[in-house]
């Protein structure tokens, strides 16, 4: 087995896209901010454009200097030793939870430190904001089914992958409505065992779902 240079998940991304054939920094980038990438591993443009010059050190991959349009770009491309590299990656086991980041959840759960309403206020963007991403991602998919060529790299696989997503926004959006419903009646000047024996209730909840859902 080659002994692997020490990478991250964001140089692996970029080793599969050169595998799928040569793209400059510019390209490579545009495919991460845009793509099905970007809702599973999002990465800041700056951290995506460094990422190459560090393969190309590694021997990960190849550089050719040429000009489009009159304009210089440095277009790259997998090696051998970048390929196997990457094969050692997708045969690895990794960690199969989905792990997310989110201020709005943070404040949300430190709710009970604050007036009530800003919770609600809270509540309010979630629902607006997952309605938001709802219709933008359903217009994404639109057009992909229209124009299948859009997706043509990493099929069958990147339809697997959507469908995560869909049910991820769904259940983002369904679960924004009942939140701002539930808290609807909540109130900081409530006796504290009626807040407790609303928010138990939500627990037993999501227990009957959750044990649901393995049945």
């Amino acid at each position: 087995m080659t002994k692997a240079p020490k990478l991250t998940p964001t140089s692996y991304a970029l080793l599969g896209l050169l595998a799928r054939g040569p793209r400059s920094a510019y390209e490579l980038n545009g495919i991460m901010q845009t793509s099905l990438i970007r809702v599973y591993w999002p990465r800041a443009e700056s951290h995506v454009y460094s990422e190459p010059k560090k393969l190309l050190a590694h021997g990960l991959v190849s550089e050719q200097r040429e000009k489009v349009n009159g304009r210089p770009r440095t277009v790259y491309t997998i090696t051998d030793k970048g390929r196997q590299i990457l094969e050692e990656w997708l045969r690895e086991e990794s960690g199969a939870e989905l792990r997310t980041q989110s201020e709005l959840m943070l404040k949300l759960i430190l709710g009970d430190t604050g007036d009530p309403e800003n919770a609600r206020a809270t509540l309010r963007q979630s629902l607006e904001a997952s309605r938001a991403d709802l219709q933008e991602a359903i217009e994404g998919i639109r057009q992909i089914v229209e124009h299948p060529e859009y997706a043509r790299d990493g099929m069958p696989w990147n339809g697997l992958a959507i469908n995560l997503m869909a049910d991820t926004l769904i259940a983002r959006y369904q679960w924004s409505k009942y939140a701002l419903d539930a808290a609807g009646s909540l109130d900081a000047a409530s006796p504290d065992q009626e807040n407790a024996s609303a928010g138990m209730a939500a627990y037993q909840r999501a227990l009957e779902k959750m044990r649901q859902a393995l049945d």
